[in-house]
C-alpha cells in the first residue's frame, strides 16, 4: 500500500506498536486529518463511505479509539455529549459555540505558560502535568448576529 504525506505519520505510530495499517483505518485517520472542523463520528462516518461505502460506523469508533490511543488523534470536546476529534496535535486551546457547537482553534502564547498552582496541587501533589487545553465557551459571531435584539450578552438557561 502507498501511503499519502499524511499516512507518514500514521504509517510509523502504527508499525511501531505492531498495529496493522489498512485502508480503512488510513481513510479515517485522513479524514480527520483533512477537516479542521473538528467533525464529530457521524462527520467522519460520511467522509469514508464515500471513498469506503463497506466501512461500518463500529470500524469508525473503533479506528477513532485506537487513534487517539496511538496518539494521532485527539478527543477535543464532549459538547453536549457529542465527541470530536481532530489531528492538530500542536499545543493550542479551544473557543466552542453553544448554539452551532462549532470549535475554533485558539493560538494563544498568553495561555501556553499556564500550570496548576502548588496550592492547587500541582508539582507539589505530585502530579505531572504533561498536556493540558483551555477551552472556552460562549457564542461565535456569526450565532450572535443572529440573535434576536435585546438578547446579546445574556446567558441561555440551563
Amino acid at each position: 500500500m502507498t501511503l499519502p504525506k499524511t499516512g507518514a505519520a500514521f504509517a510509523t505510530a502504527f508499525r511501531s506498536r505492531g498495529l496493522a495499517i489498512t485502508h480503512q483505518r488510513l481513510a479515517i485517520y485522513e479524514a480527520v486529518a483533512g477537516s479542521r472542523a473538528h467533525p464529530d463520528v457521524d462527520a467522519i462516518y460520511r467522509t469514508v463511505r464515500k471513498s469506503l461505502p463497506t466501512v461500518s460506523r463500529g470500524t469508525v469508533y473503533r479506528t477513532l479509539e485506537t487513534l487517539c490511543n496511538v496518539g494521532l488523534v485527539a478527543d477535543v470536546s464532549h459538547v453536549r455529549g457529542t465527541a470530536r476529534f481532530e489531528a492538530a496535535l500542536e499545543p493550542h486551546h479551544h473557543m466552542v459555540c453553544l448554539t452551532c457547537r462549532r470549535i475554533i482553534d485558539l493560538h494563544d502564547p498568553a495561555l501556553d505558560g499556564l500550570a496548576p498552582s502548588k496550592a492547587a496541587g500541582g508539582e507539589a501533589g505530585g502530579f505531572e502535568v504533561t498536556r493540558y487545553q483551555i477551552q472556552f465557551q460562549g457564542h461565535c459571531g456569526d450565532c450572535r448576529r443572529k440573535r434576536p435584539a435585546g438578547t446579546q450578552g445574556k446567558r441561555r438557561k440551563r
